[in-house]
Protein backbone atom coordinates (compact mmCIF):
# COMPACT_ATOMS: atom_id res chain seq x y z
CA UNK A 1 0.00 0.00 0.00
CA UNK A 2 1.01 3.79 -0.26
CA UNK A 3 2.11 4.18 3.04
CA UNK A 4 1.81 7.83 4.80
CA UNK A 5 2.37 8.08 8.38
CA UNK A 6 2.87 5.52 10.76
CA UNK A 7 1.58 5.06 14.80
CA UNK A 8 2.50 3.02 17.57
CA UNK A 9 -1.13 1.85 18.35
CA UNK A 10 -0.22 0.84 21.88
CA UNK A 11 2.41 -0.31 24.82
CA UNK A 12 1.73 -2.12 27.77
CA UNK A 13 3.81 -3.30 30.34
CA UNK A 14 1.82 -6.38 31.01
CA UNK A 15 0.64 -5.31 34.38
CA UNK A 16 -1.76 -2.96 35.76
CA UNK A 17 0.72 0.03 35.21
CA UNK A 18 -0.11 2.25 32.67
CA UNK A 19 2.59 3.36 30.57
CA UNK A 20 3.15 6.69 29.12
CA UNK A 21 3.28 7.08 25.50
CA UNK A 22 6.91 6.27 24.48
CA UNK A 23 7.71 4.47 27.48
CA UNK A 24 8.42 1.37 25.35
CA UNK A 25 8.48 2.41 21.50
CA UNK A 26 10.32 6.79 21.38
CA UNK A 27 9.92 7.22 18.38
CA UNK A 28 8.55 5.56 14.89
CA UNK A 29 8.42 7.07 11.31
CA UNK A 30 8.57 5.75 7.43
CA UNK A 31 12.05 6.42 5.54
CA UNK A 32 12.95 4.68 2.47
CA UNK A 33 10.42 1.76 2.30
CA UNK A 34 10.98 1.00 5.98
CA UNK A 35 9.47 1.64 9.29
CA UNK A 36 11.93 2.72 11.56
CA UNK A 37 11.32 3.10 15.33
CA UNK A 38 13.51 2.97 18.21
CA UNK A 39 13.26 2.26 22.26
CA UNK A 40 14.39 4.74 24.55
CA UNK A 41 17.48 5.24 26.71
CA UNK A 42 15.55 4.04 30.09
CA UNK A 43 14.48 0.03 28.28
CA UNK A 44 11.76 -1.18 29.55
CA UNK A 45 9.69 -4.34 29.06
CA UNK A 46 6.71 -5.00 27.42
CA UNK A 47 5.05 -5.29 24.54
CA UNK A 48 3.47 -2.84 21.35
CA UNK A 49 2.32 -2.93 17.99
CA UNK A 50 3.20 -0.50 15.72
CA UNK A 51 1.03 0.05 12.54
CA UNK A 52 1.53 1.52 8.65
CA UNK A 53 -1.56 3.72 7.35
CA UNK A 54 -2.87 4.76 4.19
CA UNK A 55 -3.69 9.26 3.21
CA UNK A 56 -7.04 7.97 4.47
CA UNK A 57 -5.67 6.78 8.14
CA UNK A 58 -6.16 3.40 7.37
CA UNK A 59 -4.05 0.36 8.82
CA UNK A 60 -2.77 -1.18 5.86
CA UNK A 61 -0.27 -3.63 7.93
CA UNK A 62 0.66 -3.74 11.51
CA UNK A 63 3.98 -4.98 13.76
CA UNK A 64 3.97 -6.47 17.24
CA UNK A 65 7.38 -4.76 18.70
CA UNK A 66 8.22 -7.87 21.65
CA UNK A 67 10.72 -5.41 24.27
CA UNK A 68 12.39 -8.04 26.19
CA UNK A 69 15.55 -7.63 27.60
CA UNK A 70 16.23 -11.17 28.74
CA UNK A 71 15.11 -12.67 25.18
CA UNK A 72 13.85 -16.16 25.09
CA UNK A 73 15.61 -19.88 24.92
CA UNK A 74 15.48 -22.88 23.50
CA UNK A 75 14.36 -26.09 24.43
CA UNK A 76 14.14 -29.23 22.76
CA UNK A 77 11.41 -31.60 23.37
CA UNK A 78 12.02 -35.49 23.61
CA UNK A 79 11.76 -37.94 20.86
CA UNK A 80 12.65 -35.60 18.12
CA UNK A 81 9.30 -33.77 18.32
CA UNK A 82 10.92 -30.20 17.73
CA UNK A 83 12.63 -27.30 19.39
CA UNK A 84 10.49 -24.70 21.38
CA UNK A 85 10.89 -21.31 23.28
CA UNK A 86 10.82 -21.48 26.55
CA UNK A 87 8.37 -18.73 27.23
CA UNK A 88 4.66 -17.75 25.64
CA UNK A 89 4.66 -15.46 22.74
CA UNK A 90 5.11 -11.71 24.36
CA UNK A 91 6.36 -13.09 27.90
CA UNK A 92 9.05 -11.01 29.40
CA UNK A 93 10.06 -14.03 31.97
CA UNK A 94 10.04 -17.80 31.91
CA UNK A 95 10.12 -18.22 35.79
CA UNK A 96 7.37 -20.06 37.53
CA UNK A 97 5.12 -17.53 39.16
CA UNK A 98 6.81 -14.60 37.35
CA UNK A 99 3.96 -12.32 36.10
CA UNK A 100 6.12 -11.56 32.98
CA UNK A 101 5.82 -15.14 32.04
CA UNK A 102 2.25 -14.50 31.29
CA UNK A 103 2.47 -13.39 27.91
CA UNK A 104 -0.14 -12.21 25.37
CA UNK A 105 -3.62 -13.89 23.74
CA UNK A 106 -4.50 -14.70 19.86
CA UNK A 107 -7.61 -14.98 18.60
CA UNK A 108 -6.72 -18.06 16.07
CA UNK A 109 -5.19 -17.30 12.79
CA UNK A 110 -4.68 -13.49 13.18
CA UNK A 111 -1.11 -12.27 13.76
CA UNK A 112 -2.38 -9.10 16.34
CA UNK A 113 -1.87 -9.89 20.09
CA UNK A 114 -4.73 -8.74 22.77
CA UNK A 115 -3.44 -8.06 26.72
CA UNK A 116 -3.82 -10.91 29.33
CA UNK A 117 -3.97 -11.03 32.75
CA UNK A 118 -2.75 -8.05 34.95
CA UNK A 119 -1.52 -9.68 37.78
CA UNK A 120 -0.94 -14.12 38.80
CA UNK A 121 -4.39 -13.84 40.86
CA UNK A 122 -6.62 -11.42 38.58
CA UNK A 123 -9.55 -11.63 35.74
CA UNK A 124 -9.23 -7.89 34.96
CA UNK A 125 -6.53 -7.43 31.91
CA UNK A 126 -3.22 -5.68 31.41
CA UNK A 127 -3.65 -2.17 30.86
CA UNK A 128 -2.03 -0.30 27.96
CA UNK A 129 -2.36 2.99 25.95
CA UNK A 130 -4.80 3.28 22.58
CA UNK A 131 -8.40 2.34 22.90
CA UNK A 132 -9.21 -1.52 22.51
CA UNK A 133 -12.60 -2.33 20.85
CA UNK A 134 -14.77 -5.50 20.77
CA UNK A 135 -17.44 -5.92 18.07
CA UNK A 136 -20.68 -8.57 17.05
CA UNK A 137 -19.20 -8.88 13.47
CA UNK A 138 -18.90 -12.43 12.09
CA UNK A 139 -15.40 -12.17 10.24
CA UNK A 140 -13.89 -14.24 7.23
CA UNK A 141 -11.60 -12.01 5.79
CA UNK A 142 -7.59 -11.19 7.03
CA UNK A 143 -7.95 -7.48 5.15
CA UNK A 144 -10.78 -6.82 7.94
CA UNK A 145 -8.87 -8.21 10.67
CA UNK A 146 -5.62 -6.26 9.19
CA UNK A 147 -7.42 -2.91 9.21
CA UNK A 148 -8.22 -3.43 12.74
CA UNK A 149 -5.91 -5.06 14.96
CA UNK A 150 -7.13 -3.69 18.29
CA UNK A 151 -10.65 -4.87 17.41
CA UNK A 152 -11.82 -8.49 19.40
CA UNK A 153 -14.05 -10.05 17.30
CA UNK A 154 -16.89 -12.49 18.45
CA UNK A 155 -16.88 -14.74 15.73
CA UNK A 156 -13.56 -15.39 13.06
CA UNK A 157 -13.94 -17.96 10.82
CA UNK A 158 -10.92 -17.43 8.69
CA UNK A 159 -9.39 -19.79 6.18
CA UNK A 160 -7.39 -23.12 6.84
CA UNK A 161 -4.59 -21.71 5.54
CA UNK A 162 -4.24 -18.72 7.93
CA UNK A 163 -2.02 -21.08 10.70
CA UNK A 164 0.01 -23.49 8.96
CA UNK A 165 2.90 -25.70 9.46
CA UNK A 166 4.64 -23.89 6.71
CA UNK A 167 5.06 -20.55 7.87
CA UNK A 168 2.35 -17.97 6.63
CA UNK A 169 2.59 -14.16 6.77
CA UNK A 170 -0.31 -14.12 9.70
CA UNK A 171 1.56 -16.58 11.91
CA UNK A 172 2.51 -14.51 15.17
CA UNK A 173 5.61 -15.90 15.89
CA UNK A 174 9.01 -14.10 15.08
CA UNK A 175 11.14 -14.58 12.14
CA UNK A 176 12.16 -18.23 12.58
CA UNK A 177 9.47 -19.74 14.75
CA UNK A 178 6.23 -20.53 14.01
CA UNK A 179 2.10 -21.79 15.61
CA UNK A 180 3.38 -25.56 16.92
CA UNK A 181 1.48 -28.68 14.83
CA UNK A 182 -1.38 -29.68 17.10
CA UNK A 183 -3.84 -32.56 17.78
CA UNK A 184 -1.87 -36.53 17.76
CA UNK A 185 0.63 -35.55 15.19
CA UNK A 186 1.55 -32.50 17.04
CA UNK A 187 4.36 -31.60 19.39
CA UNK A 188 3.16 -32.04 22.96
CA UNK A 189 1.81 -35.35 21.53
CA UNK A 190 4.72 -36.36 20.30
CA UNK A 191 7.24 -35.16 23.02
CA UNK A 192 5.20 -37.20 25.71
CA UNK A 193 3.60 -34.96 28.05
CA UNK A 194 1.73 -36.43 30.53
CA UNK A 195 -0.74 -35.29 33.58
CA UNK A 196 1.22 -33.52 36.25
CA UNK A 197 0.73 -31.80 39.66
CA UNK A 198 -0.25 -28.32 39.47
CA UNK A 199 1.58 -25.75 41.12
CA UNK A 200 -1.03 -23.80 42.99
CA UNK A 201 1.37 -21.05 44.65
CA UNK A 202 2.90 -20.29 40.82
CA UNK A 203 -0.43 -21.35 38.76
CA UNK A 204 0.76 -23.53 36.14
CA UNK A 205 2.82 -26.87 35.63
CA UNK A 206 6.73 -27.52 35.14
CA UNK A 207 7.33 -30.26 32.49
CA UNK A 208 10.30 -32.16 32.97
CA UNK A 209 8.88 -35.28 31.31
CA UNK A 210 9.02 -34.57 27.49
CA UNK A 211 11.87 -32.12 27.36
CA UNK A 212 15.50 -32.33 27.27
CA UNK A 213 17.05 -29.62 29.39
CA UNK A 214 15.95 -27.56 30.96
CA UNK A 215 12.22 -28.28 32.45
CA UNK A 216 9.89 -26.39 30.75
CA UNK A 217 7.23 -23.74 32.64
CA UNK A 218 3.84 -23.58 31.46
CA UNK A 219 1.89 -20.69 33.40
CA UNK A 220 -1.54 -20.86 33.64
CA UNK A 221 -1.99 -17.55 31.99
CA UNK A 222 -6.20 -18.28 31.21
CA UNK A 223 -7.91 -17.25 28.17
CA UNK A 224 -10.18 -14.33 26.61
CA UNK A 225 -13.45 -15.45 25.51
CA UNK A 226 -15.22 -13.46 22.83
CA UNK A 227 -18.19 -12.73 24.48
CA UNK A 228 -16.51 -11.84 27.98
CA UNK A 229 -15.37 -8.98 29.28
CA UNK A 230 -12.58 -10.70 31.25
CA UNK A 231 -10.01 -13.02 31.51
CA UNK A 232 -11.47 -16.38 32.09
CA UNK A 233 -9.89 -20.10 33.78
CA UNK A 234 -6.42 -17.95 35.03
CA UNK A 235 -5.68 -21.57 36.44
CA UNK A 236 -5.60 -22.94 32.86
CA UNK A 237 -2.91 -22.45 29.98
CA UNK A 238 -4.20 -22.72 26.83
CA UNK A 239 -1.96 -23.16 23.56
CA UNK A 240 -3.01 -22.73 20.00
CA UNK A 241 -1.64 -25.02 17.21
CA UNK A 242 -2.19 -25.10 13.57
CA UNK A 243 -4.58 -27.79 13.11
CA UNK A 244 -8.06 -26.26 12.51
CA UNK A 245 -11.30 -27.51 10.64
CA UNK A 246 -14.37 -25.98 10.14
CA UNK A 247 -18.22 -26.79 11.94
CA UNK A 248 -20.54 -27.17 8.60
CA UNK A 249 -23.53 -26.67 10.23
CA UNK A 250 -22.28 -23.13 12.34
CA UNK A 251 -20.82 -20.16 11.30
CA UNK A 252 -17.50 -20.97 13.45
CA UNK A 253 -14.56 -22.92 13.25
CA UNK A 254 -12.70 -24.70 15.64
CA UNK A 255 -8.82 -25.36 16.29
CA UNK A 256 -6.77 -27.84 18.77
CA UNK A 257 -5.35 -26.55 21.15
CA UNK A 258 -2.81 -28.05 24.46
CA UNK A 259 -4.42 -27.32 27.62
CA UNK A 260 -3.37 -27.63 31.51
CA UNK A 261 -5.78 -26.90 34.35
CA UNK A 262 -5.34 -27.13 38.04
CA UNK A 263 -6.81 -30.68 38.46
CA UNK A 264 -3.45 -32.25 37.27
CA UNK A 265 -4.45 -32.72 34.12
CA UNK A 266 -3.60 -31.62 30.57
CA UNK A 267 -5.78 -32.13 26.98
CA UNK A 268 -5.20 -31.93 23.86
CA UNK A 269 -8.90 -31.03 21.99
CA UNK A 270 -10.61 -28.02 19.84
CA UNK A 271 -12.19 -25.33 20.83
CA UNK A 272 -13.69 -21.92 18.78
CA UNK A 273 -11.47 -19.67 17.13
CA UNK A 274 -12.95 -16.74 18.52
CA UNK A 275 -11.50 -16.97 21.65
CA UNK A 276 -8.17 -15.94 22.22
CA UNK A 277 -5.48 -18.32 23.57
CA UNK A 278 -2.07 -18.39 24.43
CA UNK A 279 1.12 -19.10 21.60
CA UNK A 280 4.15 -21.15 22.55
CA UNK A 281 6.75 -20.75 19.23
CA UNK A 282 7.92 -24.11 17.51
CA UNK A 283 11.02 -23.65 15.60
CA UNK A 284 10.80 -23.56 12.21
Amino acid sequence: GNVKSVEVLWESFGTDEMPNVGDLIASADYKDGYIRFSTPENFRDGNAVIAAKNSKGIILWSWHIWCAEEGWQEQVYANDAGTMMDRNLGATSATPGNLGALGLLYQWGRKDPFLGASSSSSYSFAVSTGVWDDSSDHISSHTYCEKNPMTMFVSIRLPRESWQSEKTACDPCPAGWRVPDGGDDGIWKKAGFSDKKYDFYNRGMLFDDGVSVPSAWYPGAGYRSSNSGSPLARSEGLYWSVLSRFVDSDMYSEASYFGLSDSGRIVLDWRWTNDALSVRCCKE
